[in-house]
């Protein structure tokens, strides 16, 4: 019944916010200011990984701990760790670790602190 995941959405708060998944090589397709719900509407693209962000300065911060039911993260199986972190070395970047099956991963927090995980192949 399911083929795939089509999209996942993200709230940002502000323009700059965007350049994090611009430095992963997303590339902006569309745009669109929402009059009725004071946002813009902004698709993005890499490959067939699909981004719906959602630009809106008067949304909630994100509450971290406890975590909160829903959607906790996101995941991006990546060839190489430490080029991730090279390229996002002015993010929050946690430490290298590994899965229980040998695979590394890192977590690195955009600008509203969303996390975002990067899983090497292996």
């Amino acid at each position: 019944m399911i083929n795939g995941i089509n999209h996942v959405a993200l709230i940002i708060s502000k323009e700059e916010c965007l350049d994090f998944y611009k430095k992963l090589g997303f590339v902006e397709t569309s745009r669109v200011f929402r009059q009725d719900k004071n946002d813009y509407l902004i698709m993005m693209e890499k490959g067939d990984a699909v981004l719906e962000v959602f630009l809106k300065d008067d949304a909630p911060l994100r509450l971290c701990k406890p975590e909160a039911y829903g959607c906790r993260h996101i995941a991006f199986d990546v060839d190489n760790v430490d080029e991730i972190l090279e390229l996002l070395k002015d993010y929050d970047c946690q430490k290298i670790r590994t899965t229980e099956t040998g695979r590394r991963f890192v977590f690195v927090n955009d600008l509203d602190n969303q996390p975002v995980e990067f899983l090497e192949k292996i």
